[in-house]
C-alpha cells in the first residue's frame, strides 16, 4: 500500500481507500453465506489498514513540523469520538423496515457505504496534491509555505523505501504503537465484562462509559496538540504517559475486579488517545519522502499487530489480575523503547535541542 500510495500520489491513495472502503462495505448487504461475508471483511480491513498512514503522510507533505501536532491530534480525536457516533447511527439503521423486502443489516451496510464513496469522489475535487498546487492560497502564503517545508525538509534526511527498515527510532516507536493497540484492544473487550463481575454496571453501560473516556482522552490530546511541536519532550511525554498507563493498569491488578480497579482501567482509556495521538506525531520526525511511507505503514502494521494481540489475551477475561499485569509490564516495556529513541536521529527537531540529547 505505501509503494502503491507513492507511485500514483498520497490524495488519490486517499480517495481510492475511501470509495473502495465504501464499496466494499456495501457489497456486504449482498453477502450470501458465513464465507462470503468473511472474504468481505477481510478486503475491508485491508482498505482500512493503509489510511492511516496516508493521512499523516498527506499531513507531513503539507505542514511544517512546528504546525503538524495539532492536525494530526486532531484527526485521532475524531476517530475516538466515531464509534460513539457510529454506535447510536447502527441502533437507528438496525430499526428501519425492511424496504423493499431488504433486511435491516443489510441497510446499514448500503447506508454505511455511501457517505464513504462519496468523500472520496470529493477528495478529488478538493485537495491539491502538493502545495505548489494550491492554487487557492494567495501567492505570498503559498510560497511562504514552500519555503518552510524547503527548510523543514533540509533538517531531515530522505531515505529510499526500503531504508525505514533499518532505523532503529522507528522500529521502536513501532514496538511502542503495538503496545498502545494490544492495550487499547484489551480494554475494549475487557472492560465492559469487567464492569459486570462487580454487579454494579451491565455491559452496554460500561461500554459507553469507556467509549466516555475515550472521548474525554481525544479532548485532552487537541489541547495538548497546541502544545506538541518540534520539541524533542514528544518523546518522553510517550514515555511518561506510557508509564501512567502502566501504573493504572498494575494498581488495577491490585485491586482485583473491584470497582475502583474499573475506575483505574477508565483512566488507561483516557490516556490512550493521547499516546496514540504521540506516537502519530512523533512518526514524520523520524524518516523523510519515500522512507516515510513505508515508516508509516510499519507503525499501521504494529498496530494491527496489537489489536490481534489484544484478542488473544482474551483467554484471561476470567483473569482480571494476570491480565492487567502483563498489560502493565507491556507498557512499560513500551515506555523503555520510547525514553530510548536517539533524538539526534529525530529529524525536523530544532539543532539546539538535538545536540542537547
Amino acid at each position: 500500500g505505501a509503494a502503491l500510495m507513492l507511485m500514483i500520489g498520497a490524495r488519490r491513495w486517499i480517495a481510492g481507500i475511501a470509495i473502495a472502503w465504501g464499496v466494499i462495505s456495501m457489497d456486504h448487504a449482498a453477502a450470501w453465506s458465513d464465507g462470503s461475508l468473511e472474504f468481505l471483511r477481510v478486503l475491508l480491513g485491508m482498505a482500512e489498514a493503509s489510511l492511516m498512514p496516508a493521512m499523516v503522510f498527506y499531513l507531513a507533505e503539507w505542514m511544517p513540523a512546528h504546525y503538524r501536532a495539532m492536525p494530526i491530534a486532531a484527526l485521532i480525536a475524531m476517530s475516538s469520538l466515531v464509534p460513539l457516533v457510529g454506535e447510536q447511527g447502527a441502533n437507528l439503521l438496525l430499526h428501519l423496515p425492511q424496504w423493499f423486502g431488504i433486511s435491516d443489516w443489510r441497510w446499514l451496510f448500503l447506508v454505511e457505504g455511501v457517505p464513504a464513496v462519496w468523500l472520496g469522489m470529493h477528495v478529488l475535487d478538493v485537495l491539491p496534491q502538493t502545495p505548489p498546487n494550491a492554487n487557492w492560497l494567495p501567492h505570498p502564503e503559498r510560497h511562504w509555505l514552500i519555503t518552510q517545508l524547503r527548510e523543514d525538509m533540509r533538517n531531515r534526511t530522505p531515505g529510499r523505501f526500503l531504508s525505514a527498515l533499518r532505523c532503529m527510532p522507528n522500529w521502536k516507536l513501532a514496538g511502542a504503537r503495538m503496545v498502545i493497540g494490544t492495550v487499547a484492544g484489551s480494554l475494549g473487550m475487557w472492560v465492559p465484562f469487567a464492569m459486570q463481575e462487580t454487579g454494579y454496571l451491565a455491559p452496554s453501560v460500561g461500554a459507553a462509559i469507556m467509549a466516555a473516556a475515550a472521548v474525554i482522552g481525544a479532548l485532552a490530546a487537541l489541547l495538548a496538540g497546541l502544545r506538541w511541536a518540534s520539541r524533542v519532550w514528544l518523546r518522553r511525554s510517550l514515555a511518561i504517559g506510557l508509564v501512567l498507563a502502566g501504573l493504572c493498569l498494575g494498581t488495577a491488578a491490585l485491586l482485583s475486579n473491584g470497582l475502583a480497579a474499573v475506575l483505574m482501567l477508565a483512566l488507561v482509556a483516557v490516556l490512550l488517545p493521547g499516546l496514540l495521538a504521540l506516537s502519530w506525531v512523533l512518526a514524520p520526525f523520524l524518516l523523510a519522502g519515500a522512507a516515510a511511507a513505508a515508516g508509516f505503514a510499519v507503525l499501521a502494521m504494529a498496530g494491527t499487530l496489537g489489536n490481534f494481540l489484544a484478542g488473544e489475551l482474551d483467554v484471561f477475561r476470567h483473569d482480571a489480575t494476570t491480565r492487567s499485569v502483563v498489560l502493565a509490564v507491556a507498557c512499560f516495556l513500551a515506555a523503555w523503547l520510547a525514553s530510548s529513541m536517539d533524538g539526534r536521529r529525530m529529524a525536523g527537531t530544532t539543532a539546539p535541542a538535538a545536540a542537547g540529547e
